[in-house]
């Protein structure tokens, strides 16, 4: 980026952590405050070294989601909710969710993608924006930078090749773009 590497990566979680991680798995021991705050940090926590601000937006000029990943790291970037598997009559379909979440004050995705089926129909919320450490020469700052976004995904049953009703459970790269995209608010 701008000539400039990245830091070493910090060291992976420990084979004793891994080891109190399984035996909590395992129902070997209880877990404890200590050993899950250390999961918690070696997950949430930068893998590298806080960012050069200047590098983030170089990099999301030319990778949104790149840029995304060097300042969140290994954090979740979107959940996914099946709409017709919750059994929800008023939320039965991902248009009447939409409706009901926007009437909640959530920011949506302008519209639906679909395949030309209408195998797979997908929207999103808009990525919540908060404050994310970035390095400004010798300072870390708080830039606000999109986090994550609320996917929806409606699979409907559809009749395949050979008469039978089954349901899509692939994934569409094109819709994910769009997707993907929710996160794209900063630069």
């Amino acid at each position: 980026i701008g000539g400039r590497s990245l830091s070493p990566p910090r060291e992976h979680a420990s084979d004793e952590l891994l080891a109190q991680l399984r035996a909590i798995a395992l129902g070997e021991a209880s877990p404890s405050e200590s050993v899950l705050d250390a999961a918690a940090d070696a997950i949430l926590a930068l893998p590298w070294a806080i960012p050069q601000e200047e590098d983030v937006r170089a990099l999301h000029a030319e990778s949104q989601y790149g840029a995304w990943v060097l300042v969140h790291g290994y954090n979740v970037n979107h959940f996914t909710a099946l709409i017709n598997s919750h059994g929800v009559a008023p939320l039965a379909s991902i248009e009447q969710t939409v409706t009901a979440l926007q009437k909640a004050g959530v920011r949506m995705k302008d519209q639906i993608e679909s395949d030309a089926e209408g195998r797979l129909r997908q929207t999103a919320t808009q990525a919540v924006t908060i404050p994310t450490p970035m390095a400004r020469k010798e300072a870390v700052v708080d830039v606000e930078w999109p986090y994550a976004y609320f996917e929806l995904a409606q699979r409907d049953p559809y009749t395949d090749a050979k008469g039978t009703l089954t349901r899509f459970e692939g994934f569409l790269s094109a819709n994910a773009t769009h997707l993907f995209e929710m996160t794209k608010g900063a630069a």
